[in-house]
């Protein structure tokens, strides 16, 4: 990437300048075979993560998406993509679209990753957070936990799997769980290996070739009616994008290993139903769609970060905080401004002309 590059990115809108605890360019498209969320603060790059393909049918996906070869296969994680890197000798943490995270990288700075970044200053941890963020259900055994899956070099290429995994192991770095090692055309063991994980309720797996260089995921029925589940009260602020992937991956699934379609046809009815009616009743009494969320934070300004966010789309309200062990616990709801409106005007007969 050379300065006219960006310079033309720029320009055309495809990145932006922000000033906030480091200044820095984030991409906010891809451009110029540059990936969204790339990231430029002075001469240090940190690279987009790059779209991994998912497949519909598993044999097939897998013979037109991957190279015979032997995979490591990793459990899906279900919760946000963040990366952590060192940059000017402290740790920071990037959302997938490229923003400095305030409530990651202080996360990140209490994960003893330091060790890691003394020898590696040059790698990018990429993983998935979960626990009590601002974006996943809040949970008690713990406060949260990132799954590093891939480790990229600071040049845009990644670690192979199992040098990867030795470094994570080396460190004390958690990581997704390995379910197998396989051959990518065993077919056999690969199918009873996903219908295992759904019906444990998993969220599905990523294969992953010894280099790295080649993957795919694959997730399950299950994952996605009970995604739809979650949701479908908030129905007016989903793209409708996100119900149809996830009815048309089922289907494909359920199709491709004859389970009994009444069955999951009966689970993704009450999955859309559910929360929906729930949503409606409040709407009947007046009352504003929400959704509950939990941090622990150290420094309250982060608070305000996640506010000055998150504002653009959902509207928070502070349920309540209060200190714990020199940290603020803080309880707020996302009200979901679009389904409150159009929910509340529909229970009170507001008409559509269609």
């Amino acid at each position: 990437m050379d300065a006219k590059q960006v310079r033309e990115a720029l320009q055309k809108g495809k990145a932006q300048r922000l000033k906030e605890k480091l200044d820095y360019i984030r991409y906010r498209e891809s451009f110029g075979g540059v990936e969204r969320g790339t990231v430029i603060v002075k001469k240090r790059i940190i690279w987009g993560y790059p779209q991994i393909k998912r497949v519909f049918t598993l044999e097939n996906g897998l013979e037109r998406n991957m190279p015979p070869c032997v995979v490591y296969a990793e459990e899906k994680i279900d919760g946000f993509n963040a990366r952590v890197a060192l940059v000017q000798g402290q740790l920071y943490g990037f959302s997938r679209g490229g923003f400095l995270d305030s409530f990651v990288t202080e996360k990140a700075r209490g994960l003893g990753l330091e060790k890691f970044f003394k020898e590696y200053p040059d790698y990018v941890l990429c993983g998935e957070m979960i626990g009590n963020t601002p974006y996943t259900e809040p949970v008690k055994d713990f406060d949260v936990k990132l799954f590093v899956f891939d480790i990229e070099r600071g040049d845009g290429t990644y670690l192979p799997c199992d040098e990867k995994y030795k470094l994570l192991k080396e460190y004390g770095i958690e990581h997704p769980p390995v379910l197998g090692k396989f051959n990518s055309n065993d077919y056999e063991k690969l199918n009873k290996l996903i219908l295992s994980l759904n019906k444990g309720h998993r969220e599905g797996m990523v294969l992953k070739s010894l280099d790295r260089k080649n993957i795919v995921k694959y997730v399950t029925p299950n994952s996605d009616i009970e995604d739809i589940s979650q949701v479908s009260g908030q129905f007016f602020d989903m793209p409708i994008g996100f119900f149809y992937q996830r009815v048309l991956r089922s289907a494909f699934f359920i199709d491709d290993f004859s389970l009994d379609s009444d069955k999951y046809s009966l689970k993704l009815g009450k999955a859309f139903y559910t929360a929906l009616r729930k949503s409606i009743r409040k709407a009947r009494k007046g009352e504003e769609i929400g959704e509950e969320f939990e941090i622990l934070i150290k420094d309250k300004a982060i608070w305000e970060d996640i506010r000055k966010h998150m504002s653009k789309e959902v509207k928070l309200e502070e349920l309540w905080r209060h200190e714990e062990g020199g940290r603020t616990r803080i309880r707020f709801q996302k009200i979901y401004r679009r389904t409150s409106r159009k929910l509340i005007g529909y229970a009170a007969g507001k008409g559509l002309a269609d």
